[in-house]
Order: C-alpha cells, then structure tokens, then sequence
C-alpha cells in the first residue's frame, strides 16, 4: 500500500469479521492518509517529502500553523502499518486522528511563554527491519524530528532505538519486551545498570508473559489432570532469545518442565520434526513467540498432526481480531496476553476518556473490536509531557533527559519513570492479562478476559476453557 492508494472509508461489520484482510482493516483505518489537524486536512504523499522516496511517510500539524509564537515541534512515528506486523500498527492513525483532537495538538504546546505548533510524521517501516532502521535516520537526519516514537515488536523498535541513541534523539518505545529493547541497547537484564541516555519505553517483559499464563495452566492442570511439560518453539530472533532464557527457569519454579524446540529461523514453513518431539514428549501445554505468519503455518501443521495441547498460550500473536479470524474455528479457545482492554480504569490525561470510551469510539469509526494498540496513545502523552517541561524543545539532550522524568497516569495506565520498581532505567511496566478467543456474540470471535492475576484491575470477561479438551 503507498500514501496514494491509500484511502479511508467504511470497513464492513465484524459480523463479516472472517471476511476481513489485514489490507482492507488498513485500509478502513486510513493507513497512510492524512489526519484532521487543528488546522484542516493536511496530507503530504512520500514524493512530496524531502529524502522520503518509498517510505510512505505523512505528516499533520496543528497548533495554529504559523501564529505560533515559539515555531513548530515535529514529532516522528515509526510503526508497521503494511507487512506481516501490521495487525500491531492497525489502529495507530486512529490514535493520530483522536491525539490531533486533543487540545494540547489541536492548539500547540505551551514552553514557557511559547507556544508552538505540532507536527506528526508517520513512518511505515512496511514490517521490514533494516527499513525501520533507514527511517530512523531519514527522520533525524533529513526530516529534522524533535522526538522519535516507535512501536510494535524488537523487529521495529530496536534498530530505531539503536539508530536514536547513537544519533543522539530522544525516543519513546512501545510494544517491545523490555528484555530484547534492554539487551539490543548493550544492557544485562540480568544486571540492570545501563540507563540508556535517550531512549525510554513501555510495555510488558517476557517474565510477566510466563506469569499471566502459569495461572491458567495450573487451573487447567487441576481441572484436567495433566501432565506439566510445556512445549515451547521459540524462534533464533531478538523475542525468541530473551523468552528461550526467562520462561523456564520461572515456570520451573512454578513445577513446570519445558520441552525447549531447537531454535528455528524466522519464516520456517515446516515445522513437522517439531510438532514430532513434541508429541513424544507428552506435552500437555504449548507456548511459543513467533511472527504472526509463522504461528498461522505452525497451528495449522499441529492440528494436522493430531499435537492437541490441553492449552496454548501464545505470546506475540493472536494479540489481535484480524490474525484470529485469519485461522477461524482453529483459533478458538487458544489463550494469549494483552496489556490494555476497554474495561481498565485508565484515562486519558488530555481529554479525562476512558478506555471504554476510547474502545465505544474505535468500534463506533466502523474498525471492529477494539485492538490493544489503542495504548499507543499514551506514546504522545509522554511526548507533550516531556516536551513541555523543558525551556527548549529542541533541545535534544534536554528532552531526552524530560522523559526519563516523565511521572503521569495515561492512557495505557500509569507512566512513572522515575520508580524504583522499574526492572531497568528508562522501561515503565504495563502488566498484563490473560485472554482467550471464545466463540461470541456480539462478533464471532471475541477476546476473554480470562485470568488477571497481574493486573486485577481488568475486568474478568469469560471462562478459561481448554484448547483441546
């Protein structure tokens, strides 16, 4: 999809969900078009931008354009919104079309006795790796970008964060296990003493994953009767290598076996041998962390090969509609994780809107059930907090240093770098639940809250239920 083709418009019923492609959800959402600033339609297609060529970047201001007594802030946002990442990017130009709304967008931000106009850049890396690393310097280097925000997985984050701190630009990730974002920035998270100068996140880490899904597994080893072993396929990439490291030890603690699969390249379409040993090895539970299309290929073989795990808790797929609906009845009652659903008690900090309304909104603009990526809204509350508490904001190291003393409740629930709770300098934690995919009513398949041991605040929607009886 290029900025050209892109369009917005009405995306059918979830109704139809299993009708739906990851393109035309894309598409519905206005991947690549321009959003509503303060003032007006503002598009700008990626040949019109300076050093663009095929990035397919956007951009929107507001903030009162040239009355703005301090000039202009631009921030840039690197994120899949094509490729086979996209399901994770699939709601972000909704979150740039309701951050444009917020005053704070719409009218500029005040620095001191200044007020200067916004502009959002949006970068779509295409799900590509050494693409997101090309945008971040394109973004510094010839686009000039005050701050930098990336999200969604270490195939995007990570050479945007390396690219930012040695470039020296501040940056605020999302969506990236803190151990893979940690160790790619040269920290141990085994001895958290790097504090990385420019660059900050939040999300989750791969310890909080075996956490949410132990408590399920043992409800299901109580209600079952089964055996322990957990057979885990963790891939030879950023996730798979933090997750291969912390997941046993923790479940082992937790009287759990795992039956380790060797590592396997990104993008394996044979996974038999696998599927085999795990078989043999009379794993009752199954847990993995690959990319969304190979998981598609891997569950497909499983289920052809008579592997029926009692449960499968998944990690970085089925997070989700679209890649759920893409396997149909074969996704139902395979559990996984998410960091943020409509029944939190979280608000926004521009607009006091509740993640229920937020979600009432996204499904209300015809996109479907709600997607946990409407978090990133928080990427730009952190933004304006950090780029307001300084006297320049182009000041790199002086916003750079704003974020890591970034203190506010927001949409994706409290956003305190300065804890000493944090597992490492610079990572906020956003917890999560467990979910599972249930056949629905309102959609033919919906996500459950099932278990929400680490965060008790998320309302309890469904039962847990095994994947294979």
């Amino acid at each position: 999809m290029t900025d050209q083709s892109a369009q917005s418009g009405g995306i059918r019923s979830d109704s139809q969900a299993t009708d739906l492609s990851r393109r035309g959800l894309l598409r519905a959402a206005g991947a690549s078009a321009a959003v509503v600033g303060g003032g007006g339609l503002l598009a700008a297609c990626s040949s019109s931008i300076k050093g663009a060529g095929p990035s397919n970047t956007t951009s929107s201001s507001s903030g009162g354009g040239a009355s703005a007594s301090g000039g202009s802030i631009k921030i840039g946002w690197i994120h899949p919104l094509t490729g086979g990442l996209a399901g994770f990017g699939a709601p972000d130009n909704w979150v740039i079309s309701k951050i444009q709304q917020t005053s704070p967008y719409k009218n500029g931000f005040k620095v001191g006795s200044k007020t200067y106009s916004v502009t959002i850049k949006s970068y779509d890396t295409q799900s590509s790796v050494t693409r997101a690393g090309q945008l971040a310097q394109q973004a510094i280097n010839a686009d000039g970008v005050d701050l930098l925000l990336a999200s969604s997985t270490p195939e995007t984050v990570n050479a945007v964060a390396s690219t930012a701190e040695t470039l020296g630009t501040p940056l605020i990730c999302a969506n990236i296990p803190w151990e893979s974002w940690y160790i790619n920035l040269g920290g141990n998270p085994q001895k958290p003493t790097l504090k990385p100068k420019y660059v900050v996140m939040y999300f989750l880490g791969a310890e909080h994953l075996v956490q949410a899904f132990i408590p399920m597994w043992n409800r299901i080893h109580s209600q079952l009767g089964t055996s322990k072993v957990v057979a885990a396929a963790f891939p030879n990439d950023s996730d798979g290598n933090a997750f291969r490291a912390v997941f046993p030890p923790i479940a082992k603690a937790a009287g759990y076996t795992f039956d380790l699969s060797s590592p396997y390249t990104d993008g394996t379409g044979n996974y038999s041998s696998m599927i085999s040993a795990f078989k043999s090895g009379g794993a009752d539970f199954f847990t993995n962390v690959p990319l969304p299309p190979d998981f598609a290929t891997m569950w497909k073989q499983s289920v052809q090969q008579g592997f029926r795990p009692k449960l499968a808790t998944v990690a970085k797929v089925l997070l989700f509609p679209p890649d759920a609906y893409a396997l149909g009845s074969l996704v139902e009652n395979v559990a996984t994780d998410t960091w943020w659903t409509a029944s939190l008690p979280w608000t926004s900090s521009f607009t006091g809107e509740t993640c229920q309304q937020m979600a009432n909104d996204y499904e209300a603009a015809g996109l479907g059930q709600p997607n946990a990526n409407i978090s990133n809204y928080t990427l730009f509350e952190i933004a304006h907090a950090a780029l307001t508490a300084v006297d320049d904001p182009h000041d790199k190291a002086a916003v750079a240093d704003a974020i890591h003393k970034v203190n506010i409740q927001g949409l994706a629930g409290p956003m305190d770098f300065t804890s000493s709770k944090a597992p490492a300098p610079g990572v906020v934690i956003t917890p999560p639940v467990g979910i599972q995919w249930q056949r629905g009513t309102k959609y033919q398949l919906e996500a459950k809250v099932v278990d929400n041991t680490l965060l008790p605040q998320a309302k309890i929607t469904g039962d847990l239920k095994p994947t294979n009886a």
